[in-house]
């Protein structure tokens, strides 16, 4: 502990202790910050790694294309849910690519018809 002047008065050291007390909390509450904030930073990093490698890496795969068949009900949002589940991709630029493809419209698919879709594979075919 910190000795005090006694030269100058008990009530200017009683407030040196004081203050002194208020830097110890102060630097406690920093410190349990500080350690809180670099734990969220690891959990959050640590999580956001997890969800990056859950998803499938395209680059991996070989691409390949299939003719199907739409089904009543189907959407090209639907089919995009099907056909890219798992992989790193965008609902929208898979439904345009399956619009360029065909040459068609996003809304110009009907039950009965047969459109080209791309898909993802391991397998060499």
């Amino acid at each position: 502990m910190r000795k005090y002047n006694v030269k100058i008065s008990a009530k200017a050291n009683e407030s040196l202790r004081k203050r002194e007390a208020v830097v110890r909390k102060q630097r406690s509450i920093l410190a349990i910050a500080v350690i809180f904030v670099v734990a969220l930073g690891i959990l959050l990093g640590s999580s956001m790694k997890t969800l990056a490698s859950s998803e499938k890496d395209v680059s991996s795969y070989h691409k390949y294309y299939e003719s199907i068949r739409v089904e009543s009900g189907d959407t090209l949002w639907t089919i995009a849910d099907e056909y890219i589940d798992g992989f790193n991709l965008s609902k929208t630029d898979y439904i345009a690519e399956v619009c360029q493809i065909n040459q068609i419209s996003e809304d110009e698919i009907h039950a009965g018809d047969y459109i080209v879709v791309p898909y993802y594979s391991q397998d060499v075919k």
